[in-house]
């Protein structure tokens, strides 16, 4: 019972302690993408402003209803947090109203014991399988993959051919079992190699999903009649890239937010992006992670991104995300034995992110990084065009939970696996 004791603490630790200092501090070193913010939100000793384009005052939070307005966003859905935001604008709420926002939720928490032999009993944990290609059709429209000629150790002409899904879908196959194995609550966003998010290959979903989609989606407002007709009968390539990266994407993160987790790991695999267009190894390997953050100011001025923001700001989410990244981060470098990656060893790194306290860990204002509700890593474990790595990653030589796959991929599920392991248990 003692050791069930310390998740109980754990788990409470997310709604205690928040400050206005609390959500300045993560402003400055999360948020704020090169100071574009900072006509937009503003801080007082016992305030914050979110602020209009014009500079007007749209939603205010208030240092006595910080933790209720924490746990509220945390607990509830996107829809329901926008209304609030509607709702509560600029007034400031009593104590009362705020114990009535938290008792709305309804939270039920099951006390779970857990014990030596599944010291994970009571987590739940979403894994998110980058990508869906695992065919050269598919993967023409996707662009994850590699597929280029190279000379072997014996001087012959081979083939390097992955793809990034059918790597990651392994990676989260075998990582799956080994956290369940420990008592964990675990949810993959995909069930097979080839399939998309919607439990179906993207020929299948084109075949028997498009019409009905987009046929939907134009009736709401959702797609101009033009842009329908477009969508109706471009190609493949064109369809995935105007409409259903972003559709499925924003499928992924709506049932991951669904499942509630404690928290979620996004797998990918990484290319070096002086290779492009990648028909050659490389010499370069590095690892990293993003978490959310590095919002810019067209990023508020939709309803759906300003209330990520919000929760983003007001939540400890990306705290803990740092935390568990940073772990992650330490697990490839010391499993896989590759190095770090510094804002130096990428462009996108440089540019395109903010550097955390923690060596490795970026914000990168990615889709899904904004939109799971939970605190989260994605992952870069490696360079799969790396010289030594494409040939590792190729092999199906092991069998594993079921499946043929390469021993590195053991390895990098094993890197998330400690990490999860540690952040959990607080090793």
């Amino acid at each position: 019972m003692k050791f069930r004791l310390l998740i109980l603490v754990f788990f409470t630790l997310s709604y205690t302690a928040q400050t206005i200092d609390d959500c300045r501090h993560r402003f400055q070193c999360y948020l704020n993408f090169k100071n574009q913010l900072n006509t937009r939100v503003k801080f007082e000793k016992d305030v914050l402003y979110i602020n209009g384009l014009n500079g007007t005052r749209e939603f205010s939070v208030y240092e006595a209803e910080l933790n209720s307005f924490a746990k509220y966003f945390e607990n509830s859905t996107l829809t329901q947090q926008q209304q609030l935001i509607r709702k509560k604008g600029n007034k400031k709420f009593s104590k009362n109203q705020c114990d009535s926002l938290i008792k709305s939720l309804n939270i039920n928490h099951v006390a779970l014991e857990a014990n030596e032999n599944l010291p994970l009993l009571g987590y739940k944990i979403a894994l998110d399988p980058g990508h869906f290609s695992t065919n050269l059709i598919d993967a023409q429209s996707e662009q994850k993959y590699l597929y280029f000629p190279f000379l072997n150790e014996y001087g012959q002409v081979d083939t390097v051919t992955l793809f990034e899904s059918q790597l990651t879908y392994n990676t989260v196959h075998i990582l799956k079992k080994r956290l369940e194995e420990q008592g964990a609550e675990v949810f993959a966003t995909r069930q097979q190699a080839n399939f998309t998010s919607f439990n179906c290959t993207f020929s299948d979903w084109i075949k028997f999903h498009r019409k009905h989609t987009l046929d939907s989606l134009k009736q709401f407002g959702a797609l101009t009649a033009q842009k329908h007709k477009h969508l109706m009968s471009c190609s493949n390539y064109d369809l995935f890239w105007d409409f259903f990266r972003d559709y499925d994407l924003a499928h992924r993160a709506a049932i991951i937010n669904a499942f509630k987790p404690d928290l979620t790991l996004i797998v990918h695999y990484n290319v070096d992006e002086k290779n492009a267009p990648w028909k050659k190894t490389t010499k370069k390997n590095y690892t990293m992670t993003f978490i959310g953050g590095g919002y810019t100011s067209d990023n508020l001025n939709k309803p759906e991104g300003k209330t990520n923001f919000i929760r983003q700001l007001i939540t400890d989410q990306l705290n803990r995300s740092e935390v568990l990244s940073a772990k992650t981060v330490y697990y490839f470098n010391q499993i896989l034995n590759i190095p770090i990656a510094t804002a130096n060893d990428a462009d996108y790194l440089k540019n395109n992110c903010l550097s955390t306290a923690s060596p490795g860990v970026f914000c990168r204002n990615l889709a899904l990084c904004r939109k799971i509700n939970s605190p989260l890593v994605y992952g870069e474990s490696l360079y799969q065009d790396h010289q030594k790595e494409s040939l590792s990653l190729m092999k199906t030589d092991s069998d594993i939970y079921g499946i043929k796959t390469s021993e590195r991929i053991f390895q990098v599920a094993g890197a998330y696996y400690e990490a999860v392991m540690a952040y959990c248990l607080k090793k």
